[in-house]
């Protein structure tokens, strides 16, 4: 058994005052981005995203990118070489529809595509960065609603692929050179049907079993699958703990058999219970991905925790590489608090690299204040997990993530944004401290924040909405230190979002609500 982990009390002196103020302004470095310029795209901050079937995933388009796809493959990798492409889906309805039109695309252009079905975009990133592919794809819209699809490409390092070659190949699809007919190279690439445990090992090995000797009993877990890829990872789940099936209506839950009740798993430090899990052969559940369930809508799984009685919450979104998480007191808590409670811990044991954690300009000034409490420098990035992963290899830091509880945990070789892993690091500090959720949590006290979301059908420059602008300015002075204002168009949907952080809910509502309706009016 591997001996427990000894805290590491952290070294420090004071600082004269101007070093103080060198070290608070790095502290607060924010990494930022222009907007694209406006005009006829296909990838936004996370790939490809629309309704299945039409623009960007129109059938003819989702094939042209395959093989553009495929053509620039062919090109880094040299003459006579065969790519090797690794493609999942999630179980939402258009999975193969879109999935079948770019495998199309990717073997007209000779590349051999290996297809195991469904499966989590963390671990396509995994198998990605740790196999022999020369890109991997997922399938997915994400925490979109089930009628929506995406495309999402990650490169040989497991990384998504930079924003330079996404508008490289967006351009041969615009431009229509990804198109005519399929020649030269020899044979046509070949797809292959079939699934390995790569990843499934990693993340049993990576968990670290010895901690359930230091619990008093089995921690309680709800595991909420939002009828998405998290489905397939069950026997995954299994292989650590004593596992009960549970059914999908709220609030009546309907226990099932057990998936293991013995072997292995029965002397470990979990027992979990699967909610709304979806299953490949059951095309019924896969139009009911994220619909009132997951991460979006964590009150499900919050009310099973509180009718089981159980320690610990965890609703995914439909891809699995974020989480929500909730206490046993049936609170929910996002990615701040989960930043907080890895930063704590890994700061501890001296794993936390340049004592530096990355996240975005939407992180509450809760997270922010407790950071630095803990002598932990923080680095704002703009929202979406591509800049919080590049501000990270930029700054050296091996924690980052949003509230959105999208975190990427970089100490043990995983370099995506993965909601079982995260969820499973935390649990092994519950483990290992002895302490609930809520107590973990209890450094980090939140300033009342929203987000509102209003309908922008066009996204013109944050700079010409002129009602919102003079409102801002006006609201900003009024907050000074005391809160603050972040408004931003989504990359993923027709929204603009307005997130505001007052001292109180009276003038959180009072502002919140006259910057939408301003920025109604500019939008209309």
């Amino acid at each position: 058994m591997a001996k427990r982990r000894k805290p590491v009390k952290p070294q420090g002196r004071k600082q004269p005052r101007d070093s103080k103020r060198a070290a608070k302004k790095a502290r607060r470095k924010v990494i930022t981005r222009r907007a694209a310029p406006a005009g006829q795209r296909l990838f936004g901050t996370d790939g490809v995203r629309a309704p299945a079937g039409t623009g960007p995933l129109a059938p003819h388009k989702v094939l042209a990118l395959g093989r553009a796809l495929g053509a620039w493959l062919h090109e880094q990798a040299g003459k006579g070489a065969r790519p090797v492409v690794l493609l999942g889906v999630d179980p939402r309805p258009s999975a193969d529809m879109v999935g079948t039109a770019l495998a199309a695309g990717l073997i007209a252009e000779h590349c051999d595509v290996h297809w195991p079905g469904m499966m989590s975009t963390p671990e396509v990133a995994w198998l990605t960065g740790h196999g022999p592919f020369a890109a991997g794809v997922m399938i997915t819209a994400s925490h979109n609603p089930a009628g929506d699809n995406g495309i999402k490409i990650f490169g040989k390092d497991g990384l998504k692929l930079p924003e330079s070659i996404e508008r490289k190949l967006e351009r041969a699809v615009l431009s229509g050179k990804a198109q005519g007919d399929a020649v030269g190279r020899g044979r046509p690439g070949w797809l292959h049907l079939g699934r390995e445990r790569h990843y499934e090992e990693y993340i049993v090995k990576t968990f670290r079993k010895s901690f359930a000797a230091l619990r008093k009993r089995a921690l309680g877990v709800v595991f909420d699958a939002a009828f998405g890829a998290r489905s397939i990872d069950l026997q995954v789940l299994s292989r650590l703990a004593h596992s009960l099936a549970f059914g999908r209506t709220v609030p009546e839950y309907r226990v099932g058999s057990s998936l293991q009740a013995g072997g292995e798993a029965a002397d470990n430090a979990l027992d979990i219970y699967f909610l709304n899990a979806a299953s490949p052969s059951q095309p019924d559940t896969h139009h009911l991905i994220n619909d009132n369930c997951g991460s979006l809508y964590p009150q499900g799984c919050a009310a099973a925790v509180k009718e089981l009685k159980a320690d610990l919450g965890v609703a995914f979104d439909g891809d699995g590489d974020r989480c929500i998480l909730i206490d046993e007191t049936g609170t929910i808590r996002d990615g701040d608090y989960m930043l907080a409670v890895l930063a704590a811990d890994m700061k501890a044991r001296g794993t936390l690299k340049n004592d530096t954690v990355v996240t975005t300009t939407m992180a509450n000034l809760g997270l922010q204040q407790a950071l630095k409490a803990m002598g932990v420098n923080v680095v704002l990035t703009d929202v979406g997990d591509r800049y919080v992963s590049e501000a990270m290899e930029q700054h050296g830091a091996v924690l980052g993530g949003e509230q959105s509880g999208h975190v990427i945990i970089r100490d043990e070789g995983h370099v995506a944004g993965d909601g079982l892993y995260t969820a499973l690091r935390v649990i092994e500090v519950m483990l290992d401290s002895g302490k609930p959720l809520s107590a973990l949590c209890a450094a980090v006290t939140k300033f009342p924040q929203t987000i509102v979301n209003v309908k922008a059908p066009a996204k013109p420059p944050l700079q010409s909405l002129k009602n919102l602008g003079k409102l801002l300015a006006q609201h900003e002075r009024e907050l000074g230190d005391r809160g603050r204002i972040n408004v931003r168009y989504s990359g993923t949907e027709p929204l603009l979002r307005i997130m505001v952080e007052a001292p109180d809910q009276p003038t959180l509502q009072r502002v919140s609500a006259a910057l939408a309706n301003a920025a109604k009016k500019d939008l209309a």
